[in-house]
């Protein structure tokens, strides 16, 4: 079953629920990785993939049962990788679409770690903005973003990662934590995401990794008059849920009018109900899901957790 915990950075996660899913990916099936490019540069078979998490059991390495983004040294848990001294391993995202976004925008991501050794665990992020004249863009366009033009090494400014000592990891390995980024920057344009995994030691593109989901969502949109929002005062009395997701509505919205949809991470409605205290979403799938609340005139988005 898959574990996910929530950021102790309780501010920014209320905020990310607040916002609307506009991008996705929960990693769930190779399918889920159509678009997506890959590139093994040092050449020894080992890079990024999708399948299930890999955890060490106490004893040894092993398979968890989330599937997951995932970059290690272990090809499989009972072997290490060949030439991973030398690791070089990009994958690069689909073009995500922020041109009708506006406002704040956030990334989520969720992400667990391979070993307890591993006490912090990330990855920068370096995102390319299409441009008229080059709107997709080559692998060099991304190893560019890395080196300055004497060579050295640059930091991306955006970056996954917990562990540290105000996001910690818990003891149990298939669990994930929330990472949380600010894009706004990027509201309105066309951007691509590359993640980078290297042996380089500056940088934060540390090996073993498993990314459970991302999702990016954004508060207010271009070109589209939004349906009139009150301050979110619908709560969910238990996130995560196991068998329904129980609503205490916010007075304003009325009970006999009020619609409940139910979106997954890739932005797909899964469930639609009218309004009751206690929805049944026992047949979701375990992951994270926006639930759009309206009457017609006012709605509001909030973010919960499946068990």
């Amino acid at each position: 079953m898959k574990k996910i915990i929530l950021s102790s950075v309780l501010f920014l996660s209320h905020l990310a629920a607040a916002q609307t899913l506009v991008w996705g990916n929960s990693f769930d099936t190779p399918a889920d990785l159509q678009g997506w490019t890959f590139h093994d540069l040092n050449s020894n078979s080992n890079g990024w993939v999708q399948g299930k998490n890999i955890y060490h059991n106490g004893t040894a390495l092993a398979y968890g049962t989330t599937g997951v983004l995932r970059h290690s040294i272990n090809l499989v848990p009972s072997g290490n990788a060949t030439g991973f001294a030398t690791e070089n391993d990009w994958i690069i995202s689909p073009q995500i679409d922020l041109t009708n976004v506006a406002g704040t925008v956030t990334l989520a991501a969720y992400i667990g770690r391979q070993r307890s050794t591993h006490t912090i665990v990330g990855r920068e992020l370096f995102i390319y903005v299409s441009t008229p004249q080059k709107e997709v863009p080559a692998l060099s366009d991304f190893q560019a973003m890395t080196v300055d033009g004497n060579g050295n090494d640059i930091q991306s400014s955006y970056k996954i990662q917990v562990g540290d000592s105000a996001n910690p990891f818990p003891a149990d390995l298939t669990q994930f934590v929330e990472s949380l980024v600010d894009l706004s920057a990027f509201a309105g344009k066309k951007i691509y995401i590359g993640m980078w995994s290297n042996r380089k030691s500056s940088g934060n593109n540390v090996q073993n990794i498993n990314i459970d989901e991302i999702g990016i969502y954004a508060d207010s949109f271009l070109g589209t008059k939004d349906v009139k929002r009150n301050r979110t005062l619908t709560q969910i009395a238990e996130n995560p849920v196991k068998e329904s997701l129980q609503l205490q509505l916010n007075p304003v919205l009325k009970e006999n009018m009020t619609m409940v949809d139910v979106y997954n991470a890739a932005g797909q409605k899964v469930l639609t109900s009218l309004y009751s205290k206690s929805i049944d979403v026992a047949n979701l799938a375990s992951g994270v899901y926006i639930a759009e609340i309206t009457d017609g005139k006012t709605t509001e988005k909030l973010k919960f957790i499946k068990k």
